[in-house]
Parts: structure tokens; sequence; C-alpha cells
């Protein structure tokens, strides 16, 4: 036999049924357009469940926060500032020569980027330009310093060759120009650089200390090289109807280490 249920209960479960579905639907719909932001301050009731939906959007929002704080700037640079995060920019700007020296070219290029980037057209390196070139590396690795035995031997080879004529575009014993002689010593002591001043400057470091057997430069970008004995004094091939031989420094000059 069946149980008896009178009609105003018979109604009023459904009433409850049908207030019970439609909470449920406002409860999820809260759930998709309540702002994420505001779930860090926001207080659950006891024993209430987020829904995994919620759960999985904080946690892409957190994922993608994490994503865009790891990005890591590099120091301030604008016009005429030097070094190693200077050859950074350059590379990442390409179409540069990674000279290490914020010149004109690397202004323009830095004006051109932020420009098409719809940042600030102010040339200067900053958070904002940094950030749109992908950040700065977290580590630059360390130039390798040149052995001693190395210097000693730049120094021993490049006093062998003098008296040897300057020859334009001559790279042997018959003949040096300044970075033909300047490629030719570093070779013989086991060391490959580049062959012009411009491209030596450019591999180089930059010292404010140089030790017998660093390079010598002049010039933005070189345009001439010798080679550092001590004492201020280089060897150098200079100009035509000179020899290699011993000078003292001249100029405004800078030094470079490979």
């Amino acid at each position: 036999m069946g149980s008896y249920s009178p009609r105003h209960l018979q109604r009023e479960s459904k009433v409850l049924s049908k207030l019970g579905r439609r909470g449920a639907a406002v409860a999820a719909a809260g759930a998709v357009v309540v702002p994420v932001a505001g779930m860090e301050s926001a207080s659950a009731a006891p024993g209430s469940a987020v829904p995994a939906a919620v759960h999985a959007t904080v946690g892409h929002v957190a994922a993608v926060g994490t994503l865009a704080t790891s990005v890591r700037v590099g120091p301030t640079l604008r016009y005429g500032s030097t070094g190693a995060a200077v050859k950074v920019l350059q590379k990442k700007l390409g179409g540069l020569t990674t000279d290490g020296i914020f010149g004109s070219k690397t202004r323009s290029k830095v004006w051109s980027f932020q420009r098409s980037h719809h940042l600030a057209v102010d040339g200067i390196v900053g958070r904002a330009t940094w950030t749109a070139l992908g950040g700065y590396p977290a580590a630059t690795p360390a130039p390798t310093p040149t052995p001693k035995k190395s210097q000693s031997r730049i120094v021993s080879i490049a006093m062998g060759l003098r008296g040897v004529p300057y020859v334009y575009g001559g790279a042997s014993p018959s003949g040096f120009d300044c970075s033909g002689f300047t490629s030719y010593v570093y070779r013989r002591a086991g060391i490959s650089i580049p062959r012009t001043a411009s491209a030596q400057a450019a591999r180089s470091t930059r010292v404010s200390s140089p030790k017998p057997g660093d390079l010598v430069f002049w010039g933005y970008p070189a345009y001439h090289v010798a080679i550092y004995i001590g004492g201020g004094k280089i060897v150098a091939a200079r100009h035509p109807g000179t020899v290699v031989g011993v000078q003292n420094l001249w100029g405004i000059h800078y030094f470079g280490r490979i």
C-alpha cells in the first residue's frame, strides 16, 4: 500500500524543488561572473565548495601573472652608454654592429622600436622597452680571461715582427696594415680574432687597467688598432711609409681585452 501525502505538501515539495534548481543555476552563474581579483579577499561560507571552474580560472591567472613578472629588466641605457648591456641591446634590436657603444645609430634603432611598439619615443631603454624586447638575459657569460702565458706570448710575437713594412690590406710578415698585424699576432698566439679594427673592438671587452697584450683602439667605430706592451707603449703597423715598431700611446684611445 502506497503512502499518502496531502495535496498541500505535494505542492510545497514541487515549489521547493523549482526554487532549488533555480538557486543552483544562479549560484553557478555567479561563480562564473565573480571577478577573480576579488576572490583573494572574499571569504567563503564555512563548508562551502568553490566550483572547479573557478579553481581553474584562478590557476590560469596566477600562472599568467607569474609569467608577466618573470621578465628581467636590464640597466637603463641612453645615448652615450657603453658596455656589455649595450651589446645585448644591439643584438636584440638587430641590424647594428654590437660594439657596446650607444651611438646615434643605436639611438635611431631604439626610437624606431619604441615607435612601432607604441612606447614613449624618448630613446631611453628602461623597464618598458626592455620588456618589449623580451627582457634582459638572466646571466651574461663573463669573458674568458686571456691566460698570462698567452699575453706574454702576444707581446713576444709582436716585438719579433718589428721592421715589417706597412702594406694596406696586408696580413702576413711580408707586410701588415694595423688590424692585419694584430689578427696575425693573436692567431700565432693561438687566439682567433676578427680581421678588422672595428670588429676586433666589438669582440673585445673594454678595460680601464690594461695589461701587456691587450688591444688599443682609436675611433668609434674603431679605425685603428695596436697592441699594448706596457709602460704607455704600443707596437703597431701605423700607416703607409712606416714599419711595425714601438710607439708611445697617442690621441684619444681605449683598451680592449679578448
